[in-house]
Protein backbone atom coordinates (compact mmCIF):
# COMPACT_ATOMS: atom_id res chain seq x y z
CA UNK A 1 0.00 0.00 0.00
CA UNK A 2 1.34 3.71 -0.71
CA UNK A 3 1.15 4.20 2.86
CA UNK A 4 4.07 2.14 3.92
CA UNK A 5 6.25 4.25 1.93
CA UNK A 6 7.11 7.04 4.36
CA UNK A 7 10.17 8.89 5.10
CA UNK A 8 11.79 6.39 7.58
CA UNK A 9 11.17 3.42 5.80
CA UNK A 10 12.97 4.98 2.48
CA UNK A 11 15.68 6.88 3.75
CA UNK A 12 17.98 4.13 4.32
CA UNK A 13 17.14 2.36 0.78
CA UNK A 14 17.77 6.05 -1.11
CA UNK A 15 20.89 6.80 1.45
CA UNK A 16 23.73 6.32 -1.15
CA UNK A 17 22.40 8.55 -3.73
CA UNK A 18 19.46 10.60 -2.23
CA UNK A 19 18.77 12.09 1.27
CA UNK A 20 14.89 12.13 1.37
CA UNK A 21 14.01 16.02 2.86
CA UNK A 22 9.94 15.75 3.11
CA UNK A 23 6.86 14.41 1.27
CA UNK A 24 5.66 16.66 -1.20
CA UNK A 25 2.43 14.57 -2.37
CA UNK A 26 0.54 11.37 -3.02
CA UNK A 27 -1.61 10.12 -5.99
CA UNK A 28 -2.68 7.37 -7.63
CA UNK A 29 0.50 6.10 -9.28
CA UNK A 30 2.82 7.21 -6.98
CA UNK A 31 4.04 8.89 -3.83
CA UNK A 32 6.19 12.02 -4.82
CA UNK A 33 9.11 13.38 -1.72
CA UNK A 34 11.43 16.07 -1.70
CA UNK A 35 15.40 15.13 -2.08
CA UNK A 36 18.74 15.66 -2.49
CA UNK A 37 20.75 14.49 -5.07
CA UNK A 38 24.31 13.69 -3.50
CA UNK A 39 26.32 13.46 -6.88
CA UNK A 40 24.72 16.79 -8.12
CA UNK A 41 24.05 18.32 -4.77
CA UNK A 42 20.72 19.51 -6.35
CA UNK A 43 16.96 19.66 -4.83
CA UNK A 44 14.89 17.25 -7.23
CA UNK A 45 11.13 15.52 -6.70
CA UNK A 46 11.45 11.86 -6.30
CA UNK A 47 8.24 9.67 -7.60
CA UNK A 48 7.92 6.37 -6.21
CA UNK A 49 5.37 3.53 -7.63
CA UNK A 50 4.17 1.60 -4.26
CA UNK A 51 5.06 -1.87 -3.72
CA UNK A 52 1.94 -3.42 -4.43
CA UNK A 53 1.27 -1.70 -7.88
CA UNK A 54 5.00 -2.17 -8.45
CA UNK A 55 4.37 -6.12 -8.61
CA UNK A 56 1.70 -5.64 -11.47
CA UNK A 57 4.37 -5.84 -14.96
CA UNK A 58 1.53 -3.71 -16.33
CA UNK A 59 1.57 -0.91 -13.80
CA UNK A 60 5.05 -1.04 -13.31
CA UNK A 61 5.68 -0.62 -17.12
CA UNK A 62 3.23 2.46 -17.59
CA UNK A 63 4.96 4.25 -14.48
CA UNK A 64 8.52 3.85 -16.03
CA UNK A 65 6.84 4.70 -19.57
CA UNK A 66 6.07 8.39 -17.55
CA UNK A 67 9.59 8.69 -17.37
CA UNK A 68 11.01 7.87 -20.17
CA UNK A 69 7.98 9.58 -22.31
CA UNK A 70 8.57 13.16 -19.98
CA UNK A 71 12.39 12.31 -20.78
CA UNK A 72 11.98 12.88 -24.24
CA UNK A 73 10.69 16.80 -24.14
CA UNK A 74 13.13 19.45 -23.20
CA UNK A 75 11.12 22.74 -22.50
CA UNK A 76 11.06 25.67 -20.11
CA UNK A 77 7.28 24.89 -19.19
CA UNK A 78 7.67 20.80 -18.53
CA UNK A 79 9.14 19.36 -15.44
CA UNK A 80 12.46 17.93 -16.61
CA UNK A 81 13.02 14.14 -16.37
CA UNK A 82 16.55 13.16 -14.69
CA UNK A 83 16.71 9.71 -14.00
CA UNK A 84 14.20 6.59 -13.89
CA UNK A 85 15.47 3.29 -12.22
CA UNK A 86 14.20 0.00 -10.63
CA UNK A 87 16.10 -0.71 -7.38
CA UNK A 88 15.50 -3.01 -4.51
CA UNK A 89 11.70 -3.89 -5.71
CA UNK A 90 10.94 0.13 -6.15
CA UNK A 91 10.13 1.86 -9.40
CA UNK A 92 11.10 5.40 -8.89
CA UNK A 93 12.48 8.38 -10.90
CA UNK A 94 13.67 11.59 -10.55
CA UNK A 95 12.56 14.80 -11.98
CA UNK A 96 13.15 18.42 -11.32
CA UNK A 97 12.04 20.12 -8.30
CA UNK A 98 9.64 23.53 -9.29
CA UNK A 99 9.35 25.93 -5.71
CA UNK A 100 5.81 26.70 -5.83
CA UNK A 101 2.26 25.65 -5.45
CA UNK A 102 -0.13 24.21 -8.11
CA UNK A 103 -2.92 25.61 -9.92
CA UNK A 104 -4.98 23.75 -8.26
CA UNK A 105 -4.20 25.10 -4.88
CA UNK A 106 -4.18 28.81 -5.76
CA UNK A 107 -7.58 28.19 -7.25
CA UNK A 108 -8.57 27.26 -3.61
CA UNK A 109 -6.67 30.04 -2.16
CA UNK A 110 -7.79 33.01 -4.75
CA UNK A 111 -10.63 31.58 -6.63
CA UNK A 112 -11.33 33.57 -9.74
CA UNK A 113 -8.01 34.90 -10.95
CA UNK A 114 -7.53 38.04 -13.46
CA UNK A 115 -7.80 37.92 -16.71
CA UNK A 116 -4.40 38.69 -17.13
CA UNK A 117 -2.94 36.00 -14.94
CA UNK A 118 -5.15 33.51 -16.49
CA UNK A 119 -4.29 34.01 -20.08
CA UNK A 120 -0.31 34.15 -19.10
CA UNK A 121 -0.84 30.67 -17.40
CA UNK A 122 -2.79 29.15 -20.26
CA UNK A 123 -0.58 30.29 -22.82
CA UNK A 124 2.59 28.80 -21.27
CA UNK A 125 0.74 25.72 -20.57
CA UNK A 126 -0.02 25.87 -23.93
CA UNK A 127 3.61 26.36 -25.71
CA UNK A 128 4.42 23.35 -23.45
CA UNK A 129 1.70 21.40 -25.01
CA UNK A 130 2.58 22.33 -28.17
CA UNK A 131 6.38 21.11 -28.28
CA UNK A 132 4.67 17.83 -26.40
CA UNK A 133 2.28 17.18 -29.48
CA UNK A 134 4.78 18.42 -31.99
CA UNK A 135 7.26 14.90 -30.49
CA UNK A 136 3.80 12.32 -31.07
CA UNK A 137 3.35 12.88 -27.14
CA UNK A 138 -0.34 13.80 -25.49
CA UNK A 139 -0.23 14.56 -22.30
CA UNK A 140 -4.05 13.13 -21.52
CA UNK A 141 -4.58 14.07 -18.32
CA UNK A 142 -4.68 18.19 -17.93
CA UNK A 143 -6.12 19.77 -14.82
CA UNK A 144 -5.21 22.35 -12.36
CA UNK A 145 -3.22 19.38 -10.24
CA UNK A 146 -0.44 19.17 -12.95
CA UNK A 147 0.00 22.47 -13.56
CA UNK A 148 2.69 24.42 -10.93
CA UNK A 149 2.97 28.15 -10.52
CA UNK A 150 6.84 28.79 -9.68
CA UNK A 151 7.14 31.27 -6.54
CA UNK A 152 9.36 34.30 -7.44
CA UNK A 153 9.36 34.13 -11.16
CA UNK A 154 5.50 32.75 -11.64
CA UNK A 155 6.69 30.33 -14.47
CA UNK A 156 4.10 27.52 -15.09
CA UNK A 157 5.58 24.23 -15.69
CA UNK A 158 3.34 21.15 -16.85
CA UNK A 159 3.63 17.61 -14.86
CA UNK A 160 2.69 14.21 -14.17
CA UNK A 161 2.91 13.00 -17.57
CA UNK A 162 1.94 9.72 -16.15
CA UNK A 163 -0.86 8.06 -18.67
CA UNK A 164 0.54 10.00 -21.66
CA UNK A 165 1.06 8.16 -24.53
CA UNK A 166 3.51 8.76 -27.04
CA UNK A 167 0.61 8.00 -30.70
CA UNK A 168 4.16 6.84 -32.68
CA UNK A 169 4.12 3.57 -29.91
CA UNK A 170 1.53 1.09 -29.50
CA UNK A 171 -1.18 1.52 -27.52
CA UNK A 172 -0.39 0.12 -23.61
CA UNK A 173 -3.88 -0.03 -21.91
CA UNK A 174 -6.45 -2.42 -23.08
CA UNK A 175 -9.13 -1.20 -25.77
CA UNK A 176 -12.10 0.53 -23.41
CA UNK A 177 -10.11 1.49 -20.44
CA UNK A 178 -10.62 5.03 -19.38
CA UNK A 179 -7.67 6.95 -18.32
CA UNK A 180 -7.69 10.95 -16.71
CA UNK A 181 -9.65 12.86 -14.87
CA UNK A 182 -13.02 12.97 -15.64
CA UNK A 183 -13.77 16.67 -15.36
CA UNK A 184 -11.27 17.77 -17.75
CA UNK A 185 -12.00 14.44 -20.31
CA UNK A 186 -12.43 15.07 -24.08
CA UNK A 187 -15.40 13.67 -25.62
CA UNK A 188 -13.17 11.30 -27.32
CA UNK A 189 -11.11 10.29 -24.45
CA UNK A 190 -14.41 9.21 -22.70
CA UNK A 191 -15.35 7.01 -25.68
CA UNK A 192 -12.11 5.39 -25.69
CA UNK A 193 -10.96 6.17 -28.89
CA UNK A 194 -8.01 7.43 -30.41
CA UNK A 195 -6.85 10.94 -29.40
CA UNK A 196 -4.25 13.32 -30.45
CA UNK A 197 -3.38 16.86 -29.42
CA UNK A 198 -6.77 18.50 -29.46
CA UNK A 199 -8.00 16.05 -26.63
CA UNK A 200 -5.33 18.26 -24.24
CA UNK A 201 -6.15 21.18 -25.38
CA UNK A 202 -9.98 20.91 -24.47
CA UNK A 203 -8.89 19.78 -21.35
CA UNK A 204 -6.72 23.03 -21.58
CA UNK A 205 -10.05 25.32 -21.96
CA UNK A 206 -11.85 23.39 -19.26
CA UNK A 207 -9.30 25.07 -16.95
CA UNK A 208 -9.38 28.33 -18.18
CA UNK A 209 -13.06 28.05 -17.86
CA UNK A 210 -12.46 27.26 -14.03
CA UNK A 211 -9.98 29.75 -13.68
CA UNK A 212 -12.02 32.49 -14.96
CA UNK A 213 -15.62 31.28 -13.70
CA UNK A 214 -14.69 29.82 -10.65
CA UNK A 215 -17.05 26.61 -11.57
CA UNK A 216 -16.53 23.13 -14.12
CA UNK A 217 -18.49 23.48 -17.08
CA UNK A 218 -19.90 19.73 -16.52
CA UNK A 219 -20.22 18.58 -13.25
CA UNK A 220 -22.21 16.34 -10.74
CA UNK A 221 -21.80 13.48 -8.00
CA UNK A 222 -21.17 10.71 -9.75
CA UNK A 223 -18.42 10.13 -12.24
CA UNK A 224 -20.23 8.51 -14.68
CA UNK A 225 -23.08 11.60 -14.59
CA UNK A 226 -20.21 13.73 -15.35
CA UNK A 227 -18.36 11.47 -18.19
CA UNK A 228 -22.28 11.09 -19.67
CA UNK A 229 -22.21 15.62 -19.63
CA UNK A 230 -18.26 15.40 -21.18
CA UNK A 231 -20.25 13.64 -24.12
CA UNK A 232 -23.29 14.63 -24.62
CA UNK A 233 -23.92 18.08 -23.56
CA UNK A 234 -22.73 21.73 -24.26
CA UNK A 235 -21.40 24.10 -21.43
CA UNK A 236 -22.92 26.72 -19.97
CA UNK A 237 -22.06 30.21 -21.50
CA UNK A 238 -18.96 31.44 -19.92
CA UNK A 239 -19.88 35.15 -20.05
CA UNK A 240 -22.70 34.26 -18.21
CA UNK A 241 -21.33 32.71 -15.52
CA UNK A 242 -18.70 35.44 -15.54
CA UNK A 243 -20.01 38.65 -17.43
CA UNK A 244 -16.68 40.66 -16.61
CA UNK A 245 -14.66 38.10 -18.83
CA UNK A 246 -14.16 39.50 -22.10
CA UNK A 247 -16.21 38.65 -24.87
CA UNK A 248 -14.00 37.83 -27.25
CA UNK A 249 -11.65 35.84 -24.99
CA UNK A 250 -14.60 33.88 -23.25
CA UNK A 251 -15.02 32.60 -27.17
CA UNK A 252 -12.00 31.70 -27.34
CA UNK A 253 -12.07 29.32 -24.34
CA UNK A 254 -15.45 27.76 -25.37
CA UNK A 255 -13.68 26.60 -28.99
CA UNK A 256 -11.88 24.38 -27.00
CA UNK A 257 -14.76 23.11 -25.80
CA UNK A 258 -16.14 21.66 -28.93
CA UNK A 259 -17.53 17.93 -28.85
CA UNK A 260 -15.99 17.40 -32.89
CA UNK A 261 -12.31 18.07 -32.14
CA UNK A 262 -11.92 19.29 -35.81
CA UNK A 263 -13.95 22.50 -34.37
CA UNK A 264 -11.01 23.45 -31.65
CA UNK A 265 -8.05 24.79 -32.01
CA UNK A 266 -5.63 22.55 -34.08
CA UNK A 267 -2.63 22.76 -32.15
CA UNK A 268 -1.49 24.93 -28.95
CA UNK A 269 0.47 27.69 -30.71
CA UNK A 270 -2.69 28.71 -32.52
CA UNK A 271 -4.56 28.56 -29.30
CA UNK A 272 -1.90 30.42 -27.11
CA UNK A 273 -1.80 33.18 -30.18
CA UNK A 274 -5.72 33.59 -29.99
CA UNK A 275 -5.48 34.29 -26.41
CA UNK A 276 -3.28 36.95 -26.93
CA UNK A 277 -5.25 38.62 -29.51
CA UNK A 278 -8.08 38.35 -27.33
CA UNK A 279 -6.47 39.72 -24.73
CA UNK A 280 -4.72 42.69 -26.76
CA UNK A 281 -8.58 43.27 -27.89
CA UNK A 282 -10.09 43.62 -24.45
CA UNK A 283 -7.46 46.22 -23.48
CA UNK A 284 -7.83 48.27 -26.17
CA UNK A 285 -11.53 48.25 -25.97
CA UNK A 286 -10.86 50.06 -22.11
CA UNK A 287 -11.61 46.16 -20.19
CA UNK A 288 -8.01 46.84 -18.19
CA UNK A 289 -6.09 50.11 -17.76
CA UNK A 290 -3.41 50.84 -19.76
CA UNK A 291 0.14 50.25 -18.46
CA UNK A 292 1.27 53.32 -16.89
CA UNK A 293 4.03 55.42 -18.66
CA UNK A 294 6.61 57.23 -16.58
CA UNK A 295 8.69 60.46 -17.67
CA UNK A 296 12.74 60.08 -17.86
CA UNK A 297 13.28 61.95 -14.36
CA UNK A 298 10.32 59.38 -12.66
CA UNK A 299 11.68 56.67 -14.29
CA UNK A 300 15.53 57.19 -13.46
CA UNK A 301 14.30 57.88 -9.97
CA UNK A 302 12.78 54.84 -9.84
CA UNK A 303 15.70 53.20 -10.63
CA UNK A 304 17.82 55.07 -8.39
CA UNK A 305 15.01 54.05 -5.57
CA UNK A 306 14.97 51.04 -6.19
CA UNK A 307 18.89 51.11 -5.87
CA UNK A 308 18.78 52.95 -2.49
CA UNK A 309 16.76 49.90 -0.98
CA UNK A 310 18.73 47.32 -1.90
CA UNK A 311 21.56 48.94 -0.69
CA UNK A 312 19.94 49.83 2.57
CA UNK A 313 18.65 46.19 2.90
CA UNK A 314 22.07 44.31 2.86
CA UNK A 315 25.77 46.09 2.88
CA UNK A 316 26.78 42.70 0.91
CA UNK A 317 25.33 44.30 -2.33
CA UNK A 318 26.67 47.04 -2.11
CA UNK A 319 29.24 47.23 -5.16
CA UNK A 320 26.27 45.69 -6.87
CA UNK A 321 23.79 48.59 -6.51
CA UNK A 322 26.52 50.98 -7.28
CA UNK A 323 27.19 49.68 -10.51
CA UNK A 324 23.11 50.13 -11.12
CA UNK A 325 23.65 53.75 -10.00
CA UNK A 326 26.12 54.50 -12.42
CA UNK A 327 23.70 52.76 -14.72
CA UNK A 328 21.08 54.65 -13.88
CA UNK A 329 22.86 57.86 -13.76
CA UNK A 330 24.74 56.78 -16.92
CA UNK A 331 21.36 57.44 -19.10
CA UNK A 332 21.72 60.14 -21.88
CA UNK A 333 20.98 60.11 -25.36
CA UNK A 334 19.47 57.10 -25.42
CA UNK A 335 16.39 57.56 -23.18
CA UNK A 336 13.33 58.45 -25.39
CA UNK A 337 11.34 61.15 -24.88
CA UNK A 338 7.51 59.84 -25.10
CA UNK A 339 8.74 58.20 -21.73
CA UNK A 340 8.89 54.86 -20.16
CA UNK A 341 6.35 51.98 -19.89
CA UNK A 342 6.02 50.37 -16.22
CA UNK A 343 7.22 47.24 -17.63
CA UNK A 344 10.03 48.62 -19.15
CA UNK A 345 11.34 49.94 -16.12
CA UNK A 346 11.15 47.13 -13.82
CA UNK A 347 13.09 45.06 -16.65
CA UNK A 348 15.57 47.50 -16.56
CA UNK A 349 16.18 48.18 -13.34
CA UNK A 350 16.37 44.37 -13.12
CA UNK A 351 18.86 44.01 -16.17
CA UNK A 352 21.07 45.92 -13.71
CA UNK A 353 21.19 43.65 -11.19
CA UNK A 354 18.41 45.85 -8.84
CA UNK A 355 16.25 42.61 -7.14
CA UNK A 356 12.65 42.33 -8.20
CA UNK A 357 11.37 43.33 -4.62
CA UNK A 358 12.90 46.33 -4.77
CA UNK A 359 11.72 47.75 -7.85
CA UNK A 360 8.65 46.60 -6.81
CA UNK A 361 8.77 48.71 -3.88
CA UNK A 362 10.14 51.89 -5.63
CA UNK A 363 7.16 51.48 -7.83
CA UNK A 364 5.00 51.51 -4.73
CA UNK A 365 6.17 54.42 -3.25
CA UNK A 366 5.41 56.42 -6.71
CA UNK A 367 2.32 59.05 -5.79
CA UNK A 368 -1.06 58.30 -7.78
CA UNK A 369 -1.79 61.61 -8.62
CA UNK A 370 0.82 62.31 -11.88
CA UNK A 371 0.94 66.03 -10.95
CA UNK A 372 3.04 64.89 -7.97
CA UNK A 373 5.27 62.62 -9.97
CA UNK A 374 7.92 65.75 -10.02
CA UNK A 375 8.33 65.66 -6.14
CA UNK A 376 8.94 62.15 -5.74
CA UNK A 377 12.11 62.45 -6.78
CA UNK A 378 13.13 65.82 -5.04
CA UNK A 379 15.16 64.56 -2.08
CA UNK A 380 18.87 64.54 -2.42
CA UNK A 381 21.11 62.88 0.22
CA UNK A 382 23.58 66.03 0.48
CA UNK A 383 25.90 67.13 2.85
CA UNK A 384 23.70 69.05 4.89
CA UNK A 385 21.74 65.58 5.68
CA UNK A 386 24.61 64.21 7.14
CA UNK A 387 26.16 67.23 8.99
CA UNK A 388 22.61 67.38 11.09
CA UNK A 389 21.49 63.38 11.34
CA UNK A 390 24.44 61.66 10.43
CA UNK A 391 24.59 58.60 7.88
CA UNK A 392 21.41 57.17 8.04
CA UNK A 393 19.26 54.69 5.90
CA UNK A 394 16.77 56.32 3.49
CA UNK A 395 14.23 53.20 4.54
CA UNK A 396 13.20 51.78 7.59
CA UNK A 397 12.53 47.71 7.20
CA UNK A 398 12.20 45.04 9.72
CA UNK A 399 11.37 41.33 8.46
CA UNK A 400 10.15 38.14 10.49
CA UNK A 401 10.14 34.76 9.38
CA UNK A 402 5.96 33.82 10.51
CA UNK A 403 5.24 30.24 10.99
CA UNK A 404 2.79 29.59 8.12
CA UNK A 405 1.81 29.61 4.97
CA UNK A 406 1.61 32.60 2.33
CA UNK A 407 -1.95 31.92 2.77
CA UNK A 408 -2.63 32.03 6.07
CA UNK A 409 0.41 34.82 6.73
CA UNK A 410 -1.74 36.99 4.47
CA UNK A 411 -4.75 36.54 5.72
CA UNK A 412 -3.40 37.58 9.46
CA UNK A 413 -1.68 40.42 8.10
CA UNK A 414 -5.31 41.57 6.41
CA UNK A 415 -6.80 41.04 10.16
CA UNK A 416 -4.01 42.26 12.21
CA UNK A 417 -2.84 45.86 11.00
CA UNK A 418 -6.24 47.28 10.26
CA UNK A 419 -6.85 46.36 13.76
CA UNK A 420 -6.47 48.27 17.39
CA UNK A 421 -3.83 49.29 18.51
CA UNK A 422 -2.31 49.46 14.74
CA UNK A 423 -5.35 50.84 12.96
CA UNK A 424 -3.61 50.87 9.84
CA UNK A 425 -5.12 51.98 6.46
CA UNK A 426 -5.17 49.33 3.60
CA UNK A 427 -4.73 51.65 0.29
CA UNK A 428 -3.90 49.15 -2.58
CA UNK A 429 -0.99 46.73 -4.12
CA UNK A 430 1.45 47.28 -6.97
CA UNK A 431 3.20 44.71 -9.08
CA UNK A 432 0.52 42.09 -8.91
CA UNK A 433 -0.85 39.59 -5.99
CA UNK A 434 0.86 39.92 -2.58
CA UNK A 435 1.41 36.27 -2.80
CA UNK A 436 3.36 36.61 -6.28
CA UNK A 437 5.80 39.34 -4.98
CA UNK A 438 3.53 42.41 -5.54
CA UNK A 439 3.65 45.56 -2.42
CA UNK A 440 1.03 45.75 -0.17
CA UNK A 441 0.46 49.18 0.68
CA UNK A 442 -0.93 50.45 4.20
CA UNK A 443 -0.97 53.98 5.41
CA UNK A 444 -0.82 55.39 9.32
CA UNK A 445 -2.92 58.58 9.37
CA UNK A 446 -1.26 61.40 10.54
CA UNK A 447 -1.71 62.70 14.15
CA UNK A 448 -3.49 66.25 14.54
CA UNK A 449 -3.69 68.24 18.01
CA UNK A 450 -7.06 67.07 19.05
CA UNK A 451 -5.48 63.31 18.67
CA UNK A 452 -3.32 64.73 21.72
CA UNK A 453 -5.68 65.65 24.00
CA UNK A 454 -8.68 62.56 23.20
CA UNK A 455 -7.47 59.27 25.24
CA UNK A 456 -6.36 56.50 23.33
CA UNK A 457 -6.19 59.26 20.33
CA UNK A 458 -3.16 57.80 18.76
CA UNK A 459 -0.86 54.98 18.93
CA UNK A 460 2.99 54.32 19.81
CA UNK A 461 3.62 53.28 16.32
CA UNK A 462 1.20 56.34 15.14
CA UNK A 463 2.78 58.74 17.64
CA UNK A 464 6.83 57.13 16.51
CA UNK A 465 5.92 57.09 12.43
CA UNK A 466 5.05 61.01 12.88
CA UNK A 467 8.81 62.24 14.71
CA UNK A 468 10.19 60.76 12.15
CA UNK A 469 8.01 61.93 9.62
CA UNK A 470 7.11 58.60 7.77
CA UNK A 471 2.97 57.56 7.61
CA UNK A 472 3.47 55.13 4.66
CA UNK A 473 4.14 51.25 5.13
CA UNK A 474 4.82 48.56 2.23
CA UNK A 475 4.49 45.38 2.77
CA UNK A 476 6.10 42.08 0.95
CA UNK A 477 5.67 38.37 1.53
CA UNK A 478 8.04 35.62 0.48
CA UNK A 479 7.74 32.05 1.27
CA UNK A 480 10.53 30.13 2.38
CA UNK A 481 12.05 28.26 0.04
CA UNK A 482 11.67 24.26 0.69
CA UNK A 483 9.02 25.01 3.97
CA UNK A 484 5.48 25.67 2.26
CA UNK A 485 4.41 26.24 6.15
CA UNK A 486 7.05 29.25 6.65
CA UNK A 487 7.03 32.75 5.14
CA UNK A 488 9.27 35.79 5.37
CA UNK A 489 7.47 38.93 5.63
CA UNK A 490 9.14 42.46 5.39
CA UNK A 491 7.78 45.96 6.44
CA UNK A 492 9.67 49.03 4.37
CA UNK A 493 9.02 52.53 5.45
CA UNK A 494 9.95 54.85 2.91
CA UNK A 495 11.68 57.89 5.72
CA UNK A 496 13.48 60.10 2.54
CA UNK A 497 10.90 62.74 2.92
CA UNK A 498 11.50 63.07 6.77
CA UNK A 499 15.10 62.91 6.52
CA UNK A 500 15.29 65.96 4.64
CA UNK A 501 12.60 67.74 6.66
CA UNK A 502 14.42 66.85 9.78
CA UNK A 503 17.81 67.84 8.37
CA UNK A 504 16.41 71.20 7.40
CA UNK A 505 14.55 72.20 10.51
CA UNK A 506 17.76 70.88 12.82
CA UNK A 507 20.12 73.00 10.71
CA UNK A 508 17.59 76.08 10.67
CA UNK A 509 17.34 76.13 14.38
CA UNK A 510 21.22 75.18 14.87
CA UNK A 511 21.80 77.91 12.86
CA UNK A 512 19.21 80.04 14.11
CA UNK A 513 20.43 79.81 17.65
CA UNK A 514 23.91 80.12 16.61
CA UNK A 515 23.09 83.06 15.01
CA UNK A 516 21.52 84.57 18.52
CA UNK A 517 24.52 83.55 20.43
CA UNK A 518 26.97 85.37 17.96
CA UNK A 519 24.79 88.53 18.23
CA UNK A 520 24.65 88.08 22.14
CA UNK A 521 28.49 87.47 22.04
CA UNK A 522 29.46 90.35 19.79
CA UNK A 523 27.16 92.61 21.70
CA UNK A 524 28.50 91.54 25.02
CA UNK A 525 32.03 92.07 23.75
CA UNK A 526 31.51 95.64 22.26
CA UNK A 527 30.10 96.66 25.52
CA UNK A 528 33.44 95.40 27.57
CA UNK A 529 35.67 97.73 24.81
CA UNK A 530 36.99 94.26 23.09
CA UNK A 531 35.76 95.86 19.69
CA UNK A 532 37.20 93.77 16.23
CA UNK A 533 38.20 90.89 19.03
CA UNK A 534 34.33 90.49 19.41
CA UNK A 535 34.11 88.43 16.34
CA UNK A 536 35.97 85.60 17.11
CA UNK A 537 34.01 85.21 20.36
CA UNK A 538 30.79 85.69 18.71
CA UNK A 539 31.37 82.77 16.61
CA UNK A 540 32.54 80.22 18.93
CA UNK A 541 29.08 80.89 20.41
CA UNK A 542 27.72 80.31 17.70
CA UNK A 543 29.05 77.30 16.81
CA UNK A 544 29.00 75.90 20.69
CA UNK A 545 25.02 76.86 20.62
CA UNK A 546 24.14 75.60 17.03
CA UNK A 547 26.43 72.04 17.37
CA UNK A 548 24.20 71.31 20.47
CA UNK A 549 21.35 71.89 19.25
CA UNK A 550 22.38 70.00 16.07
CA UNK A 551 23.55 67.22 18.20
CA UNK A 552 19.99 67.12 20.00
CA UNK A 553 18.57 67.25 16.56
CA UNK A 554 20.01 63.98 15.91
CA UNK A 555 19.90 62.51 19.23
CA UNK A 556 16.16 63.13 19.32
CA UNK A 557 15.28 61.46 15.37
CA UNK A 558 17.50 58.81 15.94
CA UNK A 559 15.56 57.96 18.95
CA UNK A 560 12.50 58.65 16.98
CA UNK A 561 13.97 55.47 14.63
CA UNK A 562 14.66 53.50 17.12
CA UNK A 563 11.15 53.27 18.54
CA UNK A 564 9.75 53.35 15.28
CA UNK A 565 11.66 50.37 14.31
CA UNK A 566 10.45 48.52 18.31
CA UNK A 567 6.92 49.39 17.27
CA UNK A 568 7.26 47.32 13.84
CA UNK A 569 8.45 44.54 15.77
CA UNK A 570 5.93 44.22 17.84
CA UNK A 571 3.51 44.60 15.03
CA UNK A 572 5.29 41.41 13.07
CA UNK A 573 4.87 39.86 17.05
CA UNK A 574 0.99 40.52 16.75
CA UNK A 575 1.00 38.88 12.95
CA UNK A 576 3.18 35.80 14.48
CA UNK A 577 0.63 35.21 17.41
CA UNK A 578 -2.52 35.72 15.08
CA UNK A 579 -0.98 32.80 12.88
CA UNK A 580 -0.36 30.46 15.89
CA UNK A 581 -3.53 31.76 17.56
CA UNK A 582 -5.31 30.65 14.18
CA UNK A 583 -3.48 27.07 14.61
CA UNK A 584 -4.52 26.09 17.80
CA UNK A 585 -7.98 27.72 18.12
CA UNK A 586 -9.19 27.86 14.35
CA UNK A 587 -10.82 30.49 12.48
CA UNK A 588 -12.60 33.56 14.40
CA UNK A 589 -15.86 32.62 13.31
CA UNK A 590 -15.49 29.30 14.49
CA UNK A 591 -14.32 29.34 18.22
CA UNK A 592 -16.27 29.18 21.16
CA UNK A 593 -16.22 32.03 23.90
CA UNK A 594 -15.73 30.98 27.90
CA UNK A 595 -18.80 32.29 29.28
Amino acid sequence: MSTQLTLESLRPRFASQYQLERELGRGGMGVVFLARELSLDRMVALKVLPPLLADSAEIRERFLREARTAAQLSHPNIVPIFRADWMDGLAYFAMGYVDGETLADRLVSRGTLPVGEAVRILREVAWALAYAHARGVVHRDVKPENILIERGSGRVVVTDFGIARDTRSSRLTADGMVLGSVHYMSPEQVAGGDIDGRSDLYALGIVGYRMLSGKLPFDAPQASAVLLKQATEEPPSLSGLAPGVPAQLAAVIERCLRKDPELRYATGEEFAEALGESLQVAQSGGHARPERVLDEDTARAVWLRAAQLQADASRRVRERSARAEEFVTGMQSSVPTSGYRIGDVEAAAIEAGIAEEYVQLALAELPDDEAALPAAHEFHDDKMTRLVLGDVDRSLSISRVVPASPVRTLEAIGQILPSDPWNLTFKDTVGGHPLDGGVLTFAARQLTSGDYFTPGGYSSLRYYLSVIDAYQLRVTLHPVPGDPNRCDVRITVDVRQGIKKNAQIGLGLGGGIGGIGAAMGATAAGLGGLGVAAIPLGLGILGVLGGGMIAIFRVAYRWGLKRARNELEHLLDAVVGHTRSREVFGPPSKRSLPG
